[in-house]
């Protein structure tokens, strides 16, 4: 009996150095578990031509936001990602806060009340290059029309960050300065890296769906647009529709002046983004 207890000891050791271990793993299930929702209502928000619309089709799997022109109205699209029924609501892309007539605006707000009772996340799209003032400030007006509210709910996703290479995802944002700083910092530093070249299933959009859940499980819920009503600013008055479609068709068709003229050497996308 003697000669057993240094083994029964020792093994008894090995049990309890792997059991905090699997204790974490399971907490770590438990509370993704817990998020889990059944229903993931999305709208996506941007410029024209960052990879906008390009978004929404990563996240559908398939191609149902149209590309070669920008849109002038919402379009609603579902799809079912890892047992979750999968809502996105693409929306207008902006040129700038000066030049977004009124009607346009509207546009852009319906695209919340089409997600009802409300998104669970607005996903900012911001294409990886250099981002000015006059970019932070366009995102600052048009986002702003849903009221400051809306900061709780979004999450800033970065499109063509294959250009970084070697440049981690991280150093390109300190590199930008206290511009792209200020939009982080609004939505709680909580960001993705999506790669828009890879279609149909793959486990980013899982991912996504799973930071999505996370940011719901700490705000305590979706976005809710009457709640918002009371902080939003009132649209300009005097819309005049047929003009500002004329002022639109008018516009060329170009990018909010991002560049990329800062990009380098492609960091594993697996590296790109931040914790979920």
């Amino acid at each position: 009996m003697d000669a057993n207890k240094p083994h029964q000891t020792t093994m008894t050791t090995a049990r309890d150095a792997t059991g905090p271990e699997e204790e974490a793993g399971k907490k770590a299930a438990a509370a993704q578990s817990a998020n889990h929702l059944p229903e993931v209502r999305l709208v996506v928000l941007g410029w024209r031509w960052p990879g906008k619309s390009l978004t929404g089709n990563t996240i559908i799997g398939r191609e149902e936001f149209r590309l070669e022109r920008a849109a002038e109205f919402c379009v609603k699209r579902q799809t079912e990602v890892q047992g979750r029924q999968v809502v996105v609501v693409d929306t207008p892309g902006w040129f700038s806060a000066q030049d977004t007539p009124p009607s346009y605006k509207q546009e852009l707000l319906r695209g919340a009340s089409l997600s009802t009772p409300g998104p669970h996340a607005f996903l900012l799209v911001i294409p990886v290059g250099m981002f000015t003032e006059v970019d932070r400030a366009r995102i600052e007006e048009h986002v702003s029309l849903f009221g400051e509210y809306v900061w709780k709910h979004t999450i800033v996703v970065f499109t063509w960050a294959e250009v970084l290479r070697t440049i981690s995802i991280e150093r390109y944002i300190r590199r930008e300065g206290k511009e792209l700083q200020w939009v982080l910092e609004k939505c709680k530093r909580r960001y993705f890296v999506i790669n828009n070249c890879i279609f149909e299933e793959h486990p980013q959009v899982g991912r996504l769906m799973e930071k999505v859940e996370k940011m719901v499980a700490e705000e305590g819920g979706h976005y809710n647009q009457e709640e918002a009503k009371q902080e939003k600013k009132p649209l300009e008055e005097n819309q005049n529709p047929a003009r500002d479609m004329r002022e639109l068709g008018a516009r060329p068709k170009q990018n909010s002046g991002l560049g990329l003229s800062k990009a380098m050497e492609v960091e594993p996308l697996s590296t790109l983004n931040g914790p979920v």
